[in-house]
């Protein structure tokens, strides 16, 4: 053991002299000294690896500069002044550090174990210097109090040394070094036990004991109070270099870095450095129309509202993309949320939170969900993502993952309305966290799809309650559930008075009548020693019935997105069929009619909205649909409304020059097309056109 301890102390020691610098990508050899120095020297102790991949991956000044502004920000304790004292303070330490642990050395302050210490954790509580005893090399101890939060003991200490008296302070290890390493007088008053055993671990303890009593029991273990055996391998000490080292690392959390990368060119200027952590809680649900909802719950960690009037508002964008595994984007949208407070509401703000909630229909498919959540008052950004699976249609049963909830409030929305987490019993309250009090009663909800009648009346349901994945309790009862057809909704409600603040997981098994297994889901919990737990304000749009047609052409669209047009066809017509008035209706069947050929469809669709000043898709499919059934004058009429109306469109401009060549208008033609060229010149066909165009008659 002893062995082992020293190897890994001595990789570990060679990490701390050397920072470990991961393969550079090809754009750091781009990057500017200035940027270079920051990365390298300036802030190398305390960024994170997460933070450090995406600053080398960024390309332009203008980038990098925004990215330390975020980094700063991330790391501010007061970030509602103009004052950012992490950045005072670490500037403050890197200077103090470069002037004075440099002079008995030849490098930087900064890379010595001294200079590092010194910029991570500040000047030590108490220095004792033992560099004039005799017989033993300069040592110097810091003592510090520690951060039990992050890894760190209450107190400890860092013992520095001159290795062979000479040089610059470095680490001392009371396992890979040890007491032999500070010793250097071994040849005079020497004990017996060294004159029978030779020199090892025990034999140096003591011999440091006889010449430096107050330092020899430090040098055992960097943690007051550890008993270790002499010549013993202090493992806690070991342990404690390495949180003292990722200190700085632990206490950012370095996602921020990931987003600003992701949507640096997706987001305002203004936005990407306030990104804003959150939590969220997502579930997919069968509704009993058969479509598949996802639900999802955000809580930024960060409101900040703008105030008039003696009213406290905020307003959130939401942008969402859904797209196939292979990056195609199947559906997106954008949603505002605005909210206003009362000054008792926003009093509670603080201490309950918020919590954005939506849902919109998705069709069968593996997909990834991302989340861009804009507060607009402040300029402040959050992300989120997801997996999701909606599943093909099947006879085999399944069991959708849990729900967990702290309330149901049955007498929630109406039954004609769509609202996020709303389930056939009332709408269920998630937390993002899934941490709950004792007082509370924990929700579970779930379904269980494609179970045979049969199976639906003989099935049991056990509930499994795990404590650190121990068993603490079970309960098994009639499966029950409400539900039609195959689709069955199981609700259960159970008081957590009875258990202790701890982690659990609570694990649902489905049982056949010979009481074996056949379908199962667990998720994990908390249960907070806090006496309550400050719930947030729920926000969503509440959409009611007539929301179907709204939903109905949203999973038209998918399915056009993922060229599924006969099966797009059904449910856009559905939806137009809600309302002809609605113009994203037509637009929908439009779009899907004229991907079928069905010109003269579109053309009774979007006929009555030909004078709309938006959108500009009208005119598009208009113009393109009676240019296919080769009514020339009324295309060239539309092309000609088009680019007037919404501005310079090659495809449109192109489509006009056709129109006219076809009619017999070889001036217009011309002319268009060579207007195209000149905007964009690398079109070889449109060249082409225009040359043949050009030529003289022949003779």
């Amino acid at each position: 053991m002893m062995a082992v301890a020293r190897i890994v102390l001595c990789l570990l020691l060679g990490y701390l002299s050397h920072p470990f610098m991961p393969a550079q990508p090809e754009s750091r050899s781009k990057m500017p000294e200035l940027y270079r120095r920051w990365l390298d020297d300036e802030v190398v102790y305390i960024i994170t690896a997460k933070e450090r991949e995406v600053f080398e991956k960024l390309q332009t000044d203008r980038e990098r500069d925004i990215f330390m502004a975020a980094f700063w920000k991330q790391r501010d304790p007061t970030p509602g002044t103009p004052a950012n004292e992490f950045r005072d303070e670490h500037y403050r330490r890197w200077n103090y550090a470069n002037e004075y642990f440099s002079r008995s050395t030849p490098r930087p302050g900064w890379m010595t174990d001294m200079g590092r210490i010194h910029i991570i954790l500040g000047p030590p509580k108490t220095i004792e210097n033992h560099a004039n005893v005799n017989g033993v090399f300069p040592v110097e101890i810091w003592t510090y109090e520690g951060d039990p939060e992050y890894g760190l003991p209450p107190g400890f200490r860092i013992i520095f040394f001159k290795r062979n008296g000479t040089g610059e302070y470095i680490f001392y290890s009371p396992s890979a070094d040890g007491p032999e390493s500070l010793i250097a007088d071994w040849g005079t008053g020497l004990t017996q036990d060294y004159l029978r055993e030779g020199r090892n671990p025990q034999t140096a303890y003591k011999q440091l004991l006889r010449l430096a009593p107050g330092l020899a029991y430090q040098t055992l273990s960097l943690i007051p109070g550890e008993i270790v055996m002499e010549g013993a391998a202090s493992m806690a000490s070991l342990k404690l270099l390495g949180n003292v080292l990722a200190y700085p690392q632990k206490k950012v959390q370095d996602r921020y870095a990931e987003a600003l990368l992701k949507y640096k060119d997706v987001i305002e200027v203004d936005y990407t450095a306030n990104y804003v952590p959150g939590d969220s809680s997502l579930q997919i649900i069968r509704d009993e129309a058969g479509f598949y909802m996802v639900h999802y719950s955000i809580e930024p960690r960060k409101i900040s509202v703008d105030s008039y009037g003696g009213a406290f508002s905020v307003n959130y964008e939401l942008d969402g993309r859904i797209s196939d595994l292979a990056g195609q984007t199947v559906y997106q949208y954008r949603k505002e949320i605005p909210v206003t407070f009362r000054p008792e509401e926003f009093k509670d703000l603080a201490a309950k939170s918020l919590a954005v909630q939506d849902l919109f229909p998705l069709v069968p498919g593996t997909y990834k969900f991302d989340l861009l959540v804009k507060n607009t008052v402040s300029r402040e950004f959050t992300t989120f993502e997801w997996t999701l699976a909606i599943p093909e249609e099947s006879t085999l049963p399944s069991i959708s993952s849990l729900l967990l909830g702290y309330q149901l409030e049955k007498s929630g929305p109406a039954a004609s309305e769509f609202i996020p987490f709303k389930i056939k019993d009332g709408q269920m309250l998630v937390p993002a966290r899934k941490t709950f009090a004792q007082k509370e009663d924990l929700v579970v909800y779930f379904q269980v799809l494609g179970l045979p009648p049969d199976l639906q009346a003989s099935a049991e349901l056990r509930v499994d309650i795990l404590r650190r994945d121990a068993p603490f309790r079970s309960q098994t009862k009639k499966l029950g559930g409400r539900g039609a057809g195959d689709a069955l909704d199981v609700l259960e409600m159970m008081p957590l008075r009875d258990l202790p603040p701890d982690y659990y997981k609570i694990k649902v098994s489905v049982l056949d009548p010979s009481g074996a297994v056949f379908l199962s889901r667990a998720e994990d919990f908390e249960i907070s020693p806090a006496p309550a737990i400050g719930r947030p304000i729920v926000v969503s749009k509440v959409m009611t019935d007539s929301g179907r047609g709204e939903y109905e052409c949203e999973l038209g669209l998918q399915l056009l997105n993922l060229k599924k047009n006969r099966e797009a066809l059904v449910y856009l017509e559905k939806a137009y069929a809600w309302n002809p008035a609605q113009i994203k209706y037509a637009l929908g069947l439009s779009q899907c009619l004229f991907m079928e050929g069905q010109y003269r469809k579109v053309k009774d669709i979007l006929a009555p909205f030909r004078e709309e000043k938006e959108p500009a898709l009208v005119l598009y499919f208009l113009g393109k649909s009676v240019h296919s059934l080769g009514e020339l004058d009324e295309a060239i009429s539309d092309y000609g409304d088009y680019l007037s109306r919404f501005g310079m469109n090659l495809e449109i401009l192109n489509l006009l020059g056709t129109a006219h060549y076809q009619k017999g208008n070889a001036a217009e033609a011309l002319r268009a097309w060579q207007r195209s060229l000149e905007i964009n010149p690398g079109q070889e066909n449109i060249r082409k056109l225009v040359q043949s165009l050009q030529k003289p008659p022949p003779r």
